[in-house]
């Protein structure tokens, strides 16, 4: 059984990454290493990412399309000098704010093969519509 909070981690979290080192390097002409030092990962990771042989969850992307936008905001603030906590802050926020949708219950319920019925999230009236 996963957890929501073990597939934001092993599907929503490096999506983002991957999406804003690829933004990082396209967008913004950055070398490998720059991007890595910035994000505070390895020149291999931000290769895997630009080469998409590993990151990109194009399930997540479809389902969640607010990714892109918040991949393009957090990779201005980068470039433009965001620290690293304020980093894992927005990255956070932005997590956070998926993991508390419908759609992305309804995805969890999917992936961690769960009851169709599971409320645990949004346990009856008032939840979300989107």
């Amino acid at each position: 059984m996963l957890q929501p909070q073990e597939v934001v981690v092993a599907k929503l979290l490096p999506t983002l990454r991957a999406r804003v080192a690829q933004i990082l390097l396209q967008d913004y002409a950055l070398k490998q290493v720059q991007v890595a030092k910035l994000l505070g990962i390895t020149q291999a990771a931000v290769s895997h990412y630009n080469t998409k042989s590993r990151g990109i969850d194009r399930e997540i992307l479809r389902l969640f399309p607010e990714i892109e936008g918040h991949a393009q905001l957090l990779a201005l603030r980068i470039r433009g000098g965001l620290s690293k906590s304020d980093q894992i802050g927005a990255l956070n926020a932005i997590c956070d704010h998926v993991l508390r949708t419908e759609r992305f219950c309804n995805y969890h319920k999917r992936v961690a093969d769960l009851d169709p019925t599971c409320d645990i999230c949004f346990p009856g009236p008032g939840m979300p519509t989107k």
